[in-house]
């Protein structure tokens, strides 16, 4: 992580790098080919071979001319083996102005003087720095020498204000939704973001996805951690998920990106490399990931965050002065391709001309001076203007574009002159979002305040704003994160964003924090006139796709399992899609009553499909106001004797519904009616579901006037075990590689399409530390306590120094700093009889890393285990926080280590597990989600 930087900007923890970062040396990185660079006088390019000892050394200078007039000047220094720990140093003439060194092999030094920039000539050298974290030959770099005199312009002073105008209300039908969760199915894998070479469940790390739908083949790909899976929508209605990862989607890295050309199909995925050295790799496909082209880095290197890549046409104007020319590019891609992030001092953006196959230099869109560094995903207009929306440029969420091709930058504040954009307030806020329709008119998306939806338009490249609403405002909105946005014909677009109708307050609580006792749904708002009138939509209505709060800016909290963006596109057909992560994934959490407290803290994979209603492409219009309902989204929990079922309906088809029917069965695919029930109601409890050796299937119909939906997906209901003896929260499956060998791969297998995971090799079974299930049961013989099993191979001996460990995410309402407890079995010395504990866990303080420690409540607690190899321990509920009924525990996992010492007895790191049941640090990413919801200590029928 960079330091000592002279404008700080705070770098976001994502959770794909919240676990043990190991060998970062031996990671691949790609250097810099640039063929087709930019090279413009202003900003000059440079390289050469630095002298490996600190300034002054004897490194040739480098010589460049500042005109008047300018503000600023900005150097960016990239060394070609991003290991080498160099320093920049600044003269004018000869006389020293300052060393730029943050320990790293990529600087930027901006140097601002009061009073502008003395003209005249300014030398850099670059050298070792004097206390190198890496020095290794060759000591090559490259680099970039931008002065401007940018400035935030803007013609009014902003009046901000936390209640913007309620948005005039859309004539014509509401816009219905499908939502679609990634099947539960495991996928090997090379690499997942803990650092193991086996399996995960397929979308079940959705940490800040992106999607794209691709206007060549209609498939829709989806970007999250290490996975780039690709959709197809069929014609039953249902949707086949497919993993086909990059093959530069690799450990450890974060801020994962994908983004699609329209015109081209060509699909591109980026990854930071956590956080020194400062390296992205990129890959694109023209057939959705049958086939990968990895790429280099992103420009001379990328930044240290918040990375974004877009592209679209080469501007022309050749009346501008002076006269903007497409630069020469590959006659093979006939698109710009933009890579754009943030690093400490400066935002850079880069271009590539051939395709996405190499990039020119990175050059300076604004200073930390100018703006936060905390910028959305870069768009580029249909004329070719390239666009970045920014949260802060001098307290004002703003618009960065260029109208040469990525060359010079220019900043706009969001401001109608009645009213202006405030960052959000709340935590350290979020991104905003723009996009452009075919007119090239801009729509933002921000969260104004942290609690209201905004909106604005600008019809002219963001020198003037109109039409600032609160699209929220429709559904009582009171707390508003990550907004997104896209558009399609002129004047049509959408925005997305989640929402809680519940407010900050003193009995509401926080709504960045575990106080909070409001949901969250997803919306979104739909124009069709340009931003005069919207219509928005619940995609979530009777379901919360996240519980409590939902933390905006960095950390670990159990509140980021949503980390800090999502993503909306159109399909070839017009039709919206947004890609989320459902942070409530499952019965327990989807069916808690309103008051309850706790969440999942699931990160699934999800897509919100538009069902009806006008189209981004007029041309794929309904041809009437309504039609069929779309497809009930089910959940199910099967809990002491009883189904309980319950759906969300965000497709009404603009009519009553008028029934729904419940299916039912005994086998897949073989369910018949079961109940026929009023349109009113989205819940039923199966109770003569009985049969505890069978799974039951279900299915739901819903109908209105105009005809009845498709079959909602098939939902699976086995008998897991009651509240009395134990529910199982999670078993791994038999095909998990470590469920017969409990061994971890220490080398990937080759190649971007993963081979099969070897056969263990020989002695290396551990069966007293392979996990069968973990449960969790309020026995009637123990009121007020919860038993906590794990089952695992069997322990007629047990192995020293091992830990046997339930953790799981619940934070009391009178010590909300409190978010994980743990319970386990501990042993020691050979022979000696095992400690039965409870405690927390809390992070335990190693920069960019999740390594937990243990903090023990008790170490005595009721316990035994058993030859079989099952394990139960007695937590009394007051000393965890004292759940109530219908309150949830989530993110429930297991977890066994061996080869404890003293140092590391008390941590827990997730490249030391023997074996887990994939819950990422404090993320359920496991499948069903691993929430148990909290029942009482009753009599189980």
């Amino acid at each position: 992580m960079k330091t000592n930087s002279s404008h700080p900007i705070s770098a976001r923890t994502t959770l794909a790098v919240l676990f043990f970062l190991a060998g970062l040396t031996t990671l691949c990185t790609v250097p810099l080919v640039g063929t087709r660079a930019q090279s413009p006088t202003n900003p000059a390019t440079f390289s050469g071979t630095f002298d490996p000892h600190p300034y002054p050394c004897a490194t040739a200078p480098h010589v460049f001319n500042v005109p008047a007039g300018q503000a600023r000047i900005i150097v960016n220094v990239n060394a070609t083996l991003p290991v080498n720990d160099l320093a920049v140093t600044l003269l004018q003439g000869t006389n020293f102005i300052r060393t730029e060194d943050t320990g790293v092999g990529n600087e930027v030094l901006v140097y601002e003087p009061a009073g502008g920039v003395t003209p005249g000539n300014y030398t850099v050298q670059v050298c070792a720095s004097p206390n190198p974290a890496a020095l290794q030959s060759p000591y090559n770099y490259t680099g970039t020498f931008t002065y401007n005199n940018t400035a935030v312009s803007s013609s009014c002073p902003a009046n901000f204000t936390p209640n913007l105008p309620a948005a005039p209300k859309a004539a014509g039908p509401k816009v219905g939704y499908e939502n679609f969760e990634a099947p539960g199915v495991l996928t090997t894998i090379t690499q997942t973001s803990s650092g193991l070479f086996t399996v995960e469940y397929l979308g079940r790390s959705a940490v800040e996805p992106s999607i794209n739908a691709n206007w060549k083949s209609g498939v829709v790909s989806y970007q999250s951690d290490l996975e780039t899976v690709f959709v197809t929508f069929g014609s039953s209605g249902l949707a086949s998920w497919v993993n086909r990862r990059a093959p530069t989607s690799q450990f450890v890295d974060s801020d994962p990106i994908l983004a699609g050309d329209r015109q081209t199909g060509r699909v591109f995925v980026s990854e930071l490399t956590l956080l020194s050295p400062d390296t992205v790799k990129i890959s694109y496909t023209d057939d959705d990931g049958k086939t990968w082209v990895p790429n280099q880095s992103g420009g001379i290197a990328s930044a240290v965050d918040h990375e974004t890549m877009g592209g679209g046409v080469y501007r022309s104007d050749p009346t501008a002065v002076p006269p903007v020319v497409p630069p020469p590019h590959s006659p093979t891609y006939p698109n710009a391709v933009y890579y754009c992030s943030q690093d400490l001092e400066a935002a850079l953006c880069s271009r590539s001309d051939d395709g996405g196959l190499t990039y020119g230099p990175s050059i300076p869109m604004y200073v930390a001076t100018q703006c936060g560094g905390l910028h959305g995903h870069v768009k580029v207009a249909p004329d070719g203007t390239v666009y970045i929306p920014n949260r802060d440029c001098s307290g004002t969420q703003s618009l960065v574009l260029s109208e040469d091709n990525g060359v010079t930058w220019a900043i706009r504040p969001v401001n109608t002159c009645i009213h202006a954009a405030k960052p959000s307030i709340i935590g350290q806020g979020d991104d905003p979002a723009l996009a452009t329709d075919a007119a090239g008119r801009v729509y933002f998306a921000f969260s104004n305040f942290g609690t209201g939806a905004g909106v604005a338009v600008s019809e002219d490249k963001g020198k003037t704003w109109k039409n600032m609403f609160d699209v929220g405002a429709a559904f009582g909105v009171h707390n508003v994160a990550f907004p997104t946005a896209t558009a399609g014909d002129a004047g049509r677009a959408a925005v997305a964003f989640y929402g809680s109708a519940t407010a900050n307050g003193t009995t509401t609580g926080n709504s960045n924090d575990t106080t909070f006792t409001g949901v969250w749904h997803l919306y979104v708002a739909h124009t069709f006139d340009g931003g005069d009138t919207w219509t928005t939509s619940d995609a979530t209505p009777k379901m919360p796709m996240q519980r409590g709060g939902l933390l905006r800016g960095g950390g670990g909290d159990v509140v980021r399992n949503l980390a800090d963006f999502f993503d909306i596109t159109i399909d070839r057909q017009g039709r919206v899609l947004v890609g989320y992560a459902n942070g409530c994934a499952g019965g327990p959490c989807s069916q808690a009553a309103a008051g309850a407290h706790g969440n999942a803290y699931t990160v699934t994979a999800t897509i919100a499909r538009q069902s009806s209603g006008r189209r981004m492409l007029a041309s794929f219009d309904p041809t009437t106001p309504t039609s069929m309902p779309g497809m009930p989204f089910v959940t199910q929990r099967r809990v002491n004797g009883i189904v309980h079922l319950a759906w969300n309906e965000a497709d009404t088809g603009n009519l009553p519904i008028t029934k729904y029917s419940v299916l039912r069965g005994t086998s897949s695919g073989a369910e018949t009616t079961l109940a026929n029930l009023g349109g009113s109601q989205t819940t039923y409890n199966d109770t003569t579901a009985t049969d505890r050796t069978k799974t039951y299937y279900y299915k739901v119909i819903a109908f209105n006037n105009a005809g009845q939906s498709l079959p909602s997906k098939e939902v699976a209901a086995p008998y897991v075990g009651t509240t009395c003896d134990g529910l199982i929260i999670h078993r791994n499956r038999s095909d998990h590689p470590e469920a017969t060998g409990g061994y971890v791969l220490s080398v990937a297998p080759e190649g971007p399409i993963p081979s099969p995971v070897p056969t263990p090799p020989p002695g290396s079974a551990v069966p007293q530390l392979l996990i069968d299930y973990i449960s969790v049961a309020e026995p009637p013989s123990k009121p007020g306590y919860f038993a906590f099993t794990m089952k695992v191979g069997n322990l007629s001996t047990l192995p020293p120094n091992s830990r046997w460990r339930i953790a799981w995410d619940y934070s009391p309402r009178t010590a909300p700093d409190t978010e994980i407890y743990y319970t386990g079995m501990t042993t020691q010395n050979p022979g000696a009889p095992p400690i039965f504990e409870y405690g927390t866990l809390a992070d335990a303080g190693v920069p960019a890393v999740l390594l937990l420690s243990e903090t023990p409540i008790s170490t005595t607690a009721q316990g035994t285990y058993l030859p079989n190899g099952t394990i139960t321990i007695y937590v009394p509920k007051s000393a965890v926080g004292n759940p109530r009924v219908g309150d949830l525990l989530g993110a429930i996992g297991g977890k066994t280590i061996t080869g404890d010492t003293p140092a590391t007895n008390t941590l827990e790191r997730s490249t030391t597990f023997v074996d887990h049941t994939f819950i990422k640090g404090n993320s359920d990413n496991s499948y069903p989600a691993a929430t148990y919801m909290v029942m009482g200590n009753n009599v189980c029928p």
